[in-house]
């Protein structure tokens, strides 16, 4: 891993309409950056807008304002030929199961050899030469390039989900919860081949996930979202030692190694009627009258930590309420936490 910027985002912002003419927010003035080399861990519960910011990034959405940039470029605003030029050539995406991101009618090989054909990358027989690489490289026979995806395992599609991510050799993967679907001894292999492909290639990874055990092993920083904003963002070790955000903290808290569990009242907040001031105060236990009126911004505390709390390191343990610990209750519904 470098200190070099493969890409990033500025004051990224996606507005949905929704029935009765109102505006759903789902990403709301995100700022984020991935060096090369590097896994950044997504985490959040469900409705934080992850997924969304993972659409943006790879231009699957149009931003509704803020700026994308990829390799150096803005690419905010490209379409057409330049767009899959720039972006799609060079960033690709797994997905959370390949049972649905793959042509139940299109063999395995020809799934593969879909991304070259389509950037009109060598003749018939390179196209076959690189598939059988590629299945090779990620653990398949490519005999089963005559298979249908029905014919293999989840963990074998899954494989197949990223032979065909790294088709034309990008240099950022957007990997969302691509282990959910999984049975926990194969997510272990998926793991471990990205983590391999990585020190062989030098991906980098934007990896989104619920499960926080994994983002413990596999990222090199993480990034905490709530409500469409990120609230936290820092070294993987340090940020799980030591969450800065009360957010982070209740999150931090569901492991199964902690002593204390914190459990923020109620369910998320619609991100069509969002609280003011910090979107986390409705859930805070440590929520004070400022929080209500001032939106806290994202500013750095310490080298590479960035939070956004008037309030930092108050629920953390041994901060000024770790008193406030609530004792064990059932984790909050959305994260798989371990």
């Amino acid at each position: 891993m470098t200190n070099e910027k493969v890409a990033g985002v500025d004051g990224l912002v996606k507005d949905f309409r929704v029935p009765g003419g109102r505006t759903l927010r789902a990403v709301d003035g995100v700022s984020l950056s991935i060096g090369r080399g590097e896994t950044l861990g997504l985490v959040g519960e469900s409705g934080s807008g992850k997924s969304t910011l993972a659409r943006l990034m790879i231009r699957l959405e149009r931003p509704t304002a803020g700026r994308i940039e990829f390799e150096g470029a803005d690419i905010t605003g490209l379409r057409g030929a330049a767009l899959r030029r720039r972006v799609r050539r060079r960033m690709a995406m797994v997905f959370q199961s390949a049972s649905t991101s793959l042509n139940p009618y299109q063999r395995i090989g020809d799934a593969l050899a879909e991304p070259l054909r389509t950037h009109r990358a060598g003749d018939a027989a390179s196209r076959r030469t690189s598939v059988a690489a590629m299945m090779e490289r990620v653990g398949l026979d490519p005999s089963f390039a005559g298979r249908y995806p029905h014919e293999l395992s989840g963990g074998q599609r899954q494989r197949v989900g990223i032979a065909r991510a790294l088709m034309l050799d990008p240099s950022l993967i957007i990997a969302d919860e691509p282990t959910a679907s999984l049975d926990v001894s194969v997510q272990a292999q998926v793991v471990n081949l990205l983590q391999d492909l990585q020190g062989d290639l030098g991906l980098s990874y934007l990896f989104i996930t619920h499960d926080l055990g994994l983002v413990r092993h596999l990222a090199h920083r993480v990034a905490v979202m709530y409500l469409g904003r990120v609230v936290e963002v820092g070294d993987t070790a340090r940020l799980f030692a030591e969450p800065l955000h009360p957010y982070a903290a209740t999150l931090v808290s569901m492991r199964r190694d902690a002593e204390h569990r914190i459990v923020p009242s109620g369910d998320i907040p619609s991100p069509v009627d969002r609280p003011s001031g910090c979107v986390f105060r409705s859930r805070c236990p440590i929520a004070r009258d400022r929080c209500a009126t001032d939106v806290p911004p994202l500013q750095e505390t310490a080298p590479g930590r960035l939070v956004a709390c008037h309030y930092p390191g108050d629920l953390s343990p041994g901060g000024a309420d770790a008193h406030a610990h609530a004792p064990a209750a059932p984790p909050l519904a959305a994260p798989t936490l371990t």
